[in-house]
C-alpha cells in the first residue's frame, strides 16, 4: 500500500489545502447526497399518489322528468274599463262637457255599491277634430274631443250585469274592454305547482321501475313557465242608454298552468 504524498510547503497530504478543508468538503458531499435522497423520495410518494387522486368518484345515476300540472277556478272579479268621450266646437266646451258626463257615471257607480277605492280614473284625454277635405285641401280644426276612461273593479260579479247598465244609462258611451280574474289565484297557481310535481313524480317512478331501480333523493328541480295570465281586456259593444235588456256575462272558467323539471337519483 503506498502512502499518501506530503507537500513540501505545508506538509499537509494531497494538494496544499489543510486537512480540517478535506474534511469540510467531505461533510458538505454528504450533505448534499442526503438533500437529493430525501427529494428524490419526496418525489417518488407523489408519483405513486398521483394514480390514487386521478381516480374520480362514480358516476351517480339519475333520471330527468318534466311534469305538468293545472288547477282550474271560476272569475269572482271583474274589472270594466270604460269611459266618457264629448265632441264640442271648442276645447273647453269639449272638457267641461265630459267633466259633467263623467260625474254622472262616477255618481251612478256608487249606487250600485262600488266603493270609492275600487274606481280609478286610468285615462285623460284632449285632442282636436281635423277636417282633411275642406276647401283647398289645407286642413283645419273643426271642433275638440275630450275623454276620461275609468277602470271599475267589481267584487260581486251577481252585480256586473247591472253595473254596466248603470254605467251606460247615465252617459258612458265607451266601454273598452272588461277583464275577469281569480282573486286567488296564487293558491291556484300552488295547485298547478304541487299537481305538477306529482306528475313528474308518477313519471319517474315508472321510468326508475323499468329500468330495476327505485327513486332516491331529488337532486334539483326548476319551473318553466308560469301561471296564465289573466285574459287580456276585449271590447264591447256599448248597449243603448234606452235599452232595458240586462248586459248577459258568461265568465266560464280559467285555467292555471305550470311545468317542472325535476332530477332524481337511481339507487338500486
Amino acid at each position: 500500500m503506498s502512502l499518501p504524498e506530503f507537500d513540501r510547503e505545508t506538509g499537509w497530504p494531497g494538494s496544499g489545502q489543510p486537512m480540517a478543508n478535506v474534511v469540510q468538503g467531505a461533510d458538505a458531499g454528504r450533505r448534499g447526497a442526503l438533500v437529493i435522497a430525501v427529494m428524490a423520495l419526496s418525489l417518488g410518494g407523489l408519483a405513486l399518489a398521483s394514480p390514487a387522486s386521478a381516480q374520480s368518484a362514480p358516476a351517480v345515476r339519475q333520471v330527468t322528468v318534466h311534469g305538468e300540472g293545472q288547477a282550474a277556478a271560476a272569475p269572482d272579479e271583474a274589472t270594466i274599463a270604460g269611459g266618457t268621450q264629448i265632441q264640442s266646437r271648442t276645447a273647453r266646451e269639449a272638457m267641461d262637457g265630459n267633466s259633467r258626463a263623467m260625474r254622472q257615471v262616477q255618481e251612478a257607480l256608487r249606487g250600485t255599491g262600488i266603493a270609492e277605492r275600487d274606481i280609478a280614473t286610468s285615462a285623460l284625454s284632449l285632442r282636436p277634430v281635423i277636417d282633411y277635405q275642406s276647401a283647398g285641401n289645407r286642413p283645419r280644426v273643426v271642433g275638440y274631443t275630450a275623454g276620461h276612461s275609468l277602470r271599475v273593479r267589481v267584487r260581486d260579479l251577481t252585480k256586473l250585469g247591472d253595473v254596466l247598465d248603470r254605467m251606460v244609462s247615465a252617459g258612458a258611451n265607451q266601454i273598452e274592454g272588461l277583464q275577469l280574474t281569480v282573486s286567488d289565484w296564487s293558491q291556484k297557481v300552488d295547485e298547478a305547482r304541487t299537481s305538477a310535481v306529482a306528475d313528474a313524480r308518477r313519471k319517474a317512478e315508472i321510468l326508475a321501475q323499468a329500468a330495476g331501480a327505485r327513486l332516491g333523493k331529488v337532486l334539483s328541480i326548476s319551473e318553466q313557465g308560469g301561471a296564465s295570465p289573466p285574459p287580456m281586456m276585449r271590447r264591447m259593444a256599448v248597449p243603448s242608454a234606452s235599452s232595458a235588456e240586462p248586459v248577459p256575462v258568461t265568465t266560464g272558467d280559467q285555467t292555471f298552468r305550470m311545468t317542472v323539471t325535476v332530477v332524481w337519483e337511481l339507487v338500486d
